[in-house]
Parts: C-alpha cells; sequence; structure tokens
C-alpha cells in the first residue's frame, strides 16, 4: 500500500517562461560520426521489441513480445536477455527506466476485484520481485516513467475521467502529487535526476502543453519557450540541471533547456522536417529521432555544440529511432530489420 501526500501549491514558479522567451537556434552540421549497431534480439517466442531506457554499464531496457503478450524485457552487456515478468494478474509489463544500480521502472497491466484491467506502475528490485506501485487515492491507472540513482521513481497517477497527475514516489512507501501548472488541468513526470528535481511537462486548455521542471521541494516551474504560440514536452533531465525534449509549433524541433530554463532549439540532420529529443548524457549529448512526415525516420544524435549526426540503422533506408543515451558513447532504441520487424538495438558511438 502506499500512503499519499499532496505537496503544496506556494511558490509556483513561472519565471522561467518570461525569463527565457527568446531561443538560440544551433544549426546542425552534415552528420559524420561513425557507429556501430547490435541487433538485441527478442525473449524466446517473440518476434519484436522495443528499448526505452539504458544505465551507465549498457545495461538496456524495454519489452518484448512474448508469443501474444508483451514482457518487460532487459538486455545485459553480456548479450543476454531476461524476461522481467508480469503482476500476479497481470498479462503485459513495459520497462521505462533502469538506474546504475539494476532496478527498473515501468509499468504493468493488473486486474482488479472486478475483473477489470488497468495498468499500474510498477517496480522490479534486484532480487527479481516486483512491485505495484499503485496510483494516488480514487485513481485507476498509473506508470513510472524514471528513476534516479537512489531508487526514487516518478511517473503519473490517472483518475477515471483521464485526468493525470505527476507523481513521485518516495522510498519511504508515500506518493506526493506534484501538480500542475496554474490553470492547468494534468501533468506528468518523465524524468528525476540525482539531485530530485523531476521535469515533464503540464498541459489543458490554456496555454496548451508547456514542458516543466519540479524543484525537489515539489515547486514547479515552466520551462521557456522559442518564439510564437507553441507547446513543448521535457523528456530527460541530467545531473546538471540541463533538459531535454521539443517544442512544437508547427513542427516539432529538437530542445535543450539550461539550468535557468532558457531554451536552445536545435536542427535536425539535413534534409529532415521534424525532430525530437528522448534522452540526455551528463556532458548534454542529446538522442532522439529526426525525420519527415511520411519517410522512414532517422536515429539522431546532437553532441553538446548542437552537431547533429544519424546514427546507423539495421537496414539503410529503414526507420530507426534512439530513445536512451548514457556516458560511455553508447545509445539505445529501435530500428526495422531486413525482415520488417522493430528490434531493440544498441548503438557504440566510439564517443562521450
Amino acid at each position: 500500500m502506499t500512503r499519499s501526500r499532496v505537496l503544496p501549491r506556494a511558490g509556483i514558479l513561472i519565471g522561467g517562461l518570461v525569463a527565457a522567451l527568446a531561443g538560440t537556434v544551433v544549426l546542425p552540421a552534415p552528420a559524420s560520426a561513425t557507429t556501430q549497431v547490435t541487433d538485441l534480439g527478442v525473449l524466446p517466442g517473440g518476434s519484436y521489441s522495443f528499448a526505452y531506457a539504458m544505465n551507465s554499464s549498457g545495461t538496456v531496457v524495454g519489452q518484448s513480445s512474448v508469443g501474444l503478450g508483451t514482457h518487460a524485457a532487459r538486455w545485459n552487456p553480456d548479450g543476454t536477455v531476461d524476461d522481467l515478468g508480469i503482476l500476479p494478474t497481470g498479462v503485459d509489463s513495459t520497462a521505462n527506466a533502469v538506474n546504475d544500480a539494476g532496478v527498473v521502472a515501468g509499468r504493468g497491466s493488473m486486474r482488479d476485484a472486478a475483473h477489470d484491467f488497468h495498468t499500474h506502475a510498477v517496480r522490479w528490485n534486484l532480487d527479481g520481485t516486483i512491485d505495484d506501485l499503485g496510483t494516488l487515492p480514487g485513481d485507476v491507472a498509473s506508470e513510472a516513467r524514471g528513476i534516479n540513482s537512489a531508487g526514487v521513481i516518478v511517473g503519473y497517477s490517472q483518475q477515471p475521467d483521464g485526468v493525470r497527475h505527476a507523481v513521485r514516489w518516495n522510498l519511504d512507501g508515500t506518493v506526493d502529487n506534484l501538480g500542475t501548472l496554474p490553470g492547468l488541468s494534468s501533468s506528468q513526470a518523465n524524468t528525476i535526476n540525482d539531485a530530485g528535481t523531476i521535469a515533464g511537462y503540464s498541459y489543458g486548455c490554456c496555454p496548451g502543453t508547456r514542458a516543466v521542471r519540479w524543484a525537489p521541494d515539489g515547486t514547479i516551474s515552466a520551462l521557456g519557450i522559442g518564439s510564437g504560440p507553441s507547446t513543448s514536452i521535457a523528456t530527460a533531465l541530467n545531473d546538471n540541471g540541463e533538459t531535454a525534449g521539443y517544442e512544437t509549433t508547427d513542427t516539432s524541433r529538437v530542445a535543450r533547456w539550461d539550468g535557468t530554463g532558457a531554451i536552445t532549439l536545435l536542427n535536425p540532420l539535413p534534409g529532415d522536417a521534424t525532430s525530437w529529443a528522448s534522452d540526455i548524457s551528463a556532458s548534454g549529448v542529446m538522442v532522439g529521432k529526426s525525420f519527415t512526415s511520411g519517410e522512414p525516420g532517422h536515429a539522431a544524435r546532437w553532441d553538446a555544440d548542437g552537431t547533429v549526426s544519424r546514427l546507423t540503422p539495421l537496414v539503410d533506408g529503414e526507420d530507426a529511432t534512439a530513445n536512451a543515451v548514457n556516458n560511455n558513447g553508447q545509445a539505445a532504441g529501435y530500428a526495422t530489420t531486413a525482415d520488417g520487424w522493430t528490434h531493440a538495438v544498441r548503438w557504440s558511438t566510439g564517443a562521450n
């Protein structure tokens, strides 16, 4: 059981939205990085897989099909893959985050007393056990999206009407409702760093979806915007306070926010129209996707100076997406195979 407490709304900050209105655009250089891509494969009995997160040792987590269902999977540095399993009354699961200790967080389906299925945030412990993290009181669903080195987990809890609130599951078993920006109804936390700073987004009617950060005490602040009406989402955060994500006007572009909340917009690969960033390393390297609608996408890497390069796909001309990057020159995500399936992959770039 989780004990719930709602953090006070006092001290909500909007300063980042005002102080960082002007975005800096860094133009990309042509793709030139040398990368090696490894097909991580699938669980026994599976045909497709996706990688969503990776730790410093190169351990990758995500999901793989298993027969007719999908299970959370862990690909180890030695090349083996583990089925992380499901909740006792569940049928599927997904791993969204892993810390350097190897603790994994994500989601799993569960069946309630009325035999209805819901998704709950879960944690896979080092001994192989799985814990249902539960929801805020009265809510029906939840999902864990990020975990830090201490094992603190963040994500969202969802009400029966679909409204979501960002939450933090603490080590003492409590769960905190992190709240929303003033005037907005929903929020989601995507990542937490070792200092306890959290990033994600808040959304609702007006002004729409906005990338946000929560300080360790729960104070929420809107991150800066580029130019013109836009929406934005923060996807990842490093221990230096740099935040990765994307901003959307007519199209989406990779965004990097510094510790003050000021935004820098980065261009996609040459010839592409759209991009987003999924993760950021300690040195400020970001990975994500660059693409043009209707065409295969390219897994991409943005260096700290804004230089963008293409990560090698499994098959040239086929789709690839990077979701995670560590501090040892590795990235992880998924790519289309020669027979048309999607498989989890790990890239080695040879550069941090």
